[in-house]
């Protein structure tokens, strides 16, 4: 169910908000309206309610504002570590699947990699190297972009004109219903009407030339 709609109440969201900042997470003003689908009003609204309630409970930490990033975030609050333990297996799991290529799949390795304490970088680092050695991806081309932009899309529940190159180029309009992964290729899963019915249809992330909105 859309976190905008009727399910979630004003209560609902100021806890979410807080729990996210208490975890040490810098929140985005924009994105967090446009994640719950709420207006600026709204969002003010819910940072003078966690405000008011760090204020009766004495909390230690203050709620500041960065206008550079347009961000919210408490002090004296550090983000949860990460550590090698729980990135080691996301470094199998990412070359396991070859269902990115090689630059996405060093490029997220490398952003990971950078949060780990020094000497567990090394120890990960070495994994990383180890597999990408022996690393045969299934596919060429980017999808970091195209994952991002078509999760944007099904969340907003928006039908689009999609190009794709399966032996030829081809065209068609669909609702995008998620994003999964089989037979070992991240793919794309939507509705086509076709014939005056709805059929499932599945379209393998690499075959993906381009997509436009059409309803937006």
């Amino acid at each position: 169910m859309k976190k905008g709609d009727g399910a979630m109440n004003k209560s609902d969201r100021v806890l979410i908000l807080l729990y996210r900042l208490l975890m040490g997470e810098r929140v985005r003003k924009h994105s967090f309206m446009e994640e719950f689908a709420v207006g600026r009003r709204s969002f003010d609204r819910y940072i003078a309610s966690v405000r008011l309630m760090l204020s009766e409970v004495f909390a230690p930490h203050e709620l500041c504002y960065d206008a550079v990033n347009n961000e919210y975030y408490l002090t004296g609050v550090k983000q949860a570590e990460f550590r090698g333990v729980h990135i080691l297996p996301l470094v199998l799991l990412l070359f396991e699947s070859k269902a990115l290529n090689v630059g996405d799949t060093l490029e997220i390795l490398k952003r990971l990699l950078a949060v780990l304490p020094q000497k567990e970088q090394q120890i990960v680092g070495g994994a990383i190297r180890e597999e990408g050695m022996k690393y045969e991806p299934a596919v060429t081309n980017s999808l970091l972009k195209l994952i991002w932009d078509l999760n944007f899309v099904i969340s907003r529940k928006q039908s689009i004109r999609l190009w794709y190159d399966e032996d030829v180029l081809k065209s068609c309009i669909v609702l995008p219903k998620k994003l999964s992964y089989a037979n070992s290729q991240l793919v794309l899963e939507a509705l086509k009407r076709e014939e005056g019915c709805c059929i499932n249809c599945t379209y393998p992330l690499g075959w993906i030339r381009s997509f436009e909105v059409i309803n937006k």
